[in-house]
């Protein structure tokens, strides 16, 4: 049996942050792999300023390439319409029914989960793994893993201890745009490719 965790989002762009949250993940329980999963079309976000899924999918190939713990996949983006966490996890075991799976999420999706799709089923498909970010207090972490313990009593959410970083997708294209010092969170391969390619405003 391995334990597979699961980053997934819109990676618009894949930056520092995402990759330190890989990495505290894979060390702080003991993950065999970590599947690195753009999004096609999220369910719950605002897709406006989203970049092509081909941009986005070379993005994260490149910033993951000398990392052995991380594997593309895109497993979502060959899905019509919207995209669903239970889909995916439902896929998952279906193709590896001797695995584990952590799912990686942020404090903000951890108190809103009653919101996701099937939220329940999610919960007895993956260990949740949450990291806490600012504006988000402990004590409303504790509630929400309390109360989805309540209704999935086999659930199992852990709380990862890494340095809150307050750094967003969102704040790195409007810096990209204001040629301003922000491409410092991107990778180096990954800021080559949005300057090679013009995204992003990127000046």
């Amino acid at each position: 049996m391995s334990n597979i965790g699961i980053l997934g989002g819109t990676f618009n762009p894949i930056h520092q942050g995402h990759l330190m949250l890989a990495k505290k993940s894979f060390e702080q329980f003991s993950l065999d792999r970590i599947l690195v999963m753009p999004n096609h079309m999220p369910a719950y976000k605002d897709t406006d300023e989203l970049l092509d899924a081909n941009h986005r999918s070379e993005m994260v190939r490149l910033a993951i390439q000398d990392i052995p713990y991380l594997e593309f996949s895109d497993m979502e983006l060959h899905r019509a319409g919207a995209t669903y966490t239970i889909d995916t996890l439902l896929d998952l075991h279906h193709t590896h029914p001797n695995d584990k799976f952590y799912f990686i999420v942020g404090a903000d999706s951890l108190v809103e989960l009653d919101k996701w799709y099937r939220y329940r089923d999610i919960l007895k498909l993956a260990a949740l793994i949450c990291a806490k970010r600012t504006g988000t207090a402990d004590s409303q972490l504790r509630e929400a893993k309390s109360a989805w313990i309540v209704q999935v009593p086999e659930a199992e959410i852990y709380f990862l201890e890494m340095p809150k970083m307050d750094i967003s997708s969102t704040d790195i294209r409007e810096g990209l745009s204001r040629d301003d010092s922000l491409h410092i969170w991107l990778p180096d391969a990954v800021y080559a490719y949005i300057c090679r390619h013009h995204l992003y405003h990127c000046r």
